[in-house]
């Protein structure tokens, strides 16, 4: 990964790569527009060009049981279960056999009080338009980071980022035994309080071929005088061959003072008929001080260190870096077409300003009635210590919840 940490920290190198983008597109279309019509011909009239939009979401709700949250005991209640519940509109316009334009507008909200999940951002997930021109897509807007969206999508989580859950309690409440990793640790890495989830005024352009994609991103921070504050550059590169699949990324965030939060992911799988192996390392460091309070992720996010999107409250007090690594190992089995059956172990650790350690199990199993439709059953395992364990009842580190629910995709 060490090529990825030297990607430039002006924007020089993402334009220079776009602008020949661009003019490879433009010099690809330059005999579309040069053909003429014999003398005397009538010329045909144009096909009009076709665009399609398209609703899109999910709605998931689910009952979540943790054992020991206070000294009174466990507590029940409904919750967000595998996925953020969302909904989105999406459209695409063919100009011809091979450029074409496109636009996605997303939005979460919460399917038990049916609250906006950012109040303050109507299109809070993503707000995007590009143009793609055959395995080439350039995309421009408030986007989801690399890291997030191959995580979501199951390349780098086993767990496709499923059971975002919430903590019951904060960890610093005195009698509190929520985990303050919760069921899915990688939720702490891609969150607003690191500045690694989604970005505003972002620039991407990714290409696809038959083995081979990548991408190089870029948000613009908008300051002036500089191009690197309250920027973020990211770049990813993946393969696949026959049943192998590997992908590795580098994303940076920088706050205003340049401090500095950097995300490198190693991920692989290997599918053998109706098995998928999965294990991925992602290890993430942020620099004493770093505030990702102004840089546009969202809303509000809960952290390892802080209760704000700002690390900078802990760290500028330690004069410490904070390193959070956590390394996945998980296993799916297709135990028939609709149920698929899921087991992964995460261990965690930070050092720096706030060490600790946490290895979770999660044992997952989904029965999909129809092909946008699943019942889930989940239970995980957690035991922690230091920075991050739960507050003890008793002597005990240890955490273990249960989810029940139902996911639709529309």
């Amino acid at each position: 990964m060490a090529f990825l940490r030297r990607i430039p920290r002006t924007t020089c190198a993402f334009f220079g790569v776009a602008l020949w983008l661009l003019a490879w597109i433009r010099a690809g279309l330059m005999p579309c527009y040069a053909q003429t019509t014999p003398e005397g011909a009538v010329q045909p009239a144009a096909a009009p060009a076709i665009l399609s939009a398209q609703v899109y979401g999910i709605v998931d709700a689910g009952v979540r049981h943790v054992d020991q949250v206070s000294a009174a005991g466990g507590v029940t209640q409904v919750a967000s279960g595998l996925n953020t519940s969302r909904v989105g509109l999406r459209g695409n316009e063919t100009i011809d056999a091979d450029l074409r334009a496109n636009f996605r507008l997303e939005s979460g909200f919460n399917p038990g009080t049916g609250v906006q999940s950012n109040s303050g951002a109507l299109f809070d997930r993503t707000a995007a338009v590009g143009l793609g021109w055959r395995a080439l897509d350039l995309k421009i807007g408030r986007l989801e980071g690399f890291g997030y969206e191959l995580a979501a999508t199951g390349i780098t989580d086993p767990l496709w980022m499923a059971l975002n859950l919430p903590n019951y309690s904060s960890p610093a409440a005195a009698g509190s035994k929520a985990p303050v990793l919760g069921a899915n640790p990688l939720h702490a890495v891609y969150s607003y309080t690191y500045g690694q989830l989604r970005f505003n005024n972002a620039l991407r352009i990714s290409v696809a071929g038959r083995s081979w994609a990548g991408g190089l991103m870029y948000s613009l921070g908008g300051v002036a005088g500089s191009f690197d504050a309250q920027s973020m550059r990211a770049a990813q590169i993946g393969w696949s061959g026959g049943p192998a699949q590997v992908q590795a990324l580098f994303q940076q965030s920088l706050d205003p003072a340049g401090n500095r939060s950097t995300l490198d992911v190693l991920a692989a799988s290997w599918t053998w008929e109706a098995w998928k192996f999965q294990a991925g390392i992602h290890n993430l460091l942020v620099d004493a001080g770093f505030n990702s309070s102004v840089l546009g992720n969202g809303a509000s996010g809960t952290g390892i260190l802080g209760s704000s999107t700002t690390v900078s409250t802990v760290l500028a007090g330690a004069k410490q870096n904070f390193r959070f690594e956590v390394a996945d190992l998980g296993a799916t089995w297709n135990a028939t077409p609709n149920i698929p059956l899921s087991l992964v172990a995460y261990k965690s650790r930070t050092s720096g300003a706030g060490p600790g350690n946490s290895f979770t199990l999660v044992a997952l199993g989904k029965w999909y009635l129809g092909p946008r439709t699943a019942l889930y059953l989940e239970a995980d395992h957690a035991n922690e210590s230091g920075r991050l364990a739960v507050k003890p009842v008793s002597t005990a580190t240890l955490a273990t919840g249960f989810t029940a629910g139902i996911n639709i995709h529309f």
